[in-house]
């Protein structure tokens, strides 16, 4: 039997000197442009919400060991209004292109929080960025034009499908000032002219039927170039007590993005998470699990396409025991019981080379920052 073993690890971006400085680091995603080149997108700002949150790159040379910050993609003097930049998903295209998909929120009043009491989201737009040389430079942000009265984040990276076409997905919200509860479902669209016009929305996971709900799903090409979707997954049933965790949902979909099945649940019992297919057709998956005496990221395998998972040999990356919340006191329902939240976000990717690559964030000993792992599959 395949398993995972964990290679190395080490830190993507910490603040070095944080006796001068506050630094809340988060939200990274590595990309590999070569065999020693890799580069790597992060949140950066005072908190996870704070008005002054940005993009930020940093480079490795030697293959995602060691890190050095080139500071942010995006100087935000020139934006016509106040804004703050959030979890910038940064992918590659078969022809080089980079492309982050980020959303940036109005903060034009800095004193208004992220979300309202009921969980309704800040006023914002999804927007693109694009790099033709590595990650060097960047152009300014291109606004994706959502449909009236529609809120939505990026959910995802941006997804080249097998004939060429964006697939972007997001996750749906409710007006800041809209007194329902929430109520996860998650969107796709499409761009056939490289992210300049983009088709109606479809539903890609709406598990209201069953008294579900989806977000945050993760979406990877397949080596047959059909689809693959991780879905943190909630019971929705009880308003009361808002969104109630479930284990991790999947779904596979056809290469054309055309039909999206209602997600199934797997043994895992986790939320955010990121899958990533290996060379001979495995599927690994880091996830964040917070319901737990040993909360932390863990990495486990799947040798049949995801429909079952190797738990008892699952890798255990990170112990977030003691720091999995900033503060004393948070909100009891989703997503405002996030506000405070001290780790998650993982990333997965499989290198040049066949092995994997993981990103998360966490804090530890009071410092926000991102941190990275190695791992390969044995026999």
């Amino acid at each position: 039997m395949a398993r995972l073993e964990l290679i190395d690890s080490g830190i993507l971006f910490i603040n070095a000197d944080p006796a001068h400085y506050h630094v809340f680091a988060s939200h990274a995603h590595p990309v590999q442009l070569s065999a020693q080149e890799f580069i790597a997108t992060y949140q950066r700002g005072d908190g996870m919400y704070a008005t002054n949150a940005n993009m930020a790159l940093s480079r490795s040379l030697d293959g995602g060991v060691t890190w050095t910050s080139e500071g942010f993609l995006h100087d935000k003097v020139g934006d016509e209004q106040a804004y703050s930049y959030h979890d910038g998903f940064l992918s590659q295209l078969r022809d080089g292109t980079l492309i982050v998909f980020a959303f940036r929120a109005n903060r034009i009043d800095p004193t208004k929080p992220m979300f309202s009491p009921s969980g309704g989201l800040i006023e914002n737009e999804p927007v693109l960025l694009f790099s033709q040389d590595g990650g060097h430079t960047w152009t300014k942000p291109q606004p994706i034009q959502l449909p009236p009265g529609l809120v939505a984040t990026p959910a995802s990276t941006i997804v080249e499908l097998a004939d060429g076409r964006w697939l972007a997905t997001f996750d749906q919200w409710h007006s800041y000032d809209d007194d329902r509860p929430y109520k996860p479902i998650m969107l796709a669209c499409f761009s056939a002219d490289r992210g300049q016009t983009w088709s109606e929305m479809t539903v890609m996971a709406d598990g209201a039927p069953e008294g579900k709900g989806f977000w945050h799903g993760k979406t990877i090409r397949l080596n047959d170039d059909r689809l693959f979707t991780l879905y943190w997954a909630a019971d929705m049933t009880q308003p009361d007590k808002g969104a109630i965790n479930l284990p991790i949902h999947y779904a596979i979909t056809d290469k054309a993005g055309v039909h999206w099945p209602m997600p199934q649940p797997t043994s895992i019992i986790g939320q955010t998470n990121w899958p990533a297919q290996l060379p001979d057709g495995k599927i690994a998956a880091i996830y964040t699990l917070r319901e737990s005496d040993q909360p932390g990221f863990l990495a486990v395998l799947s040798e049949d396409g995801g429909q079952t998972w190797d738990l008892e040999h699952q890798v255990r990356l990170w112990d977030a025991t003691g720091w999995t919340h900033i503060g004393i006191s948070a909100p009891d329902k989703y997503p405002r019981s996030h506000d405070t939240i001290a780790f998650g976000a993982p990333t997965l990717m499989t290198t040049l080379e066949g092995e994997l690559y993981a990103s998360w964030w966490c804090t530890y000993a009071s410092i926000t920052h991102v941190r990275w792992a190695r791992l390969r599959v044995v026999d």
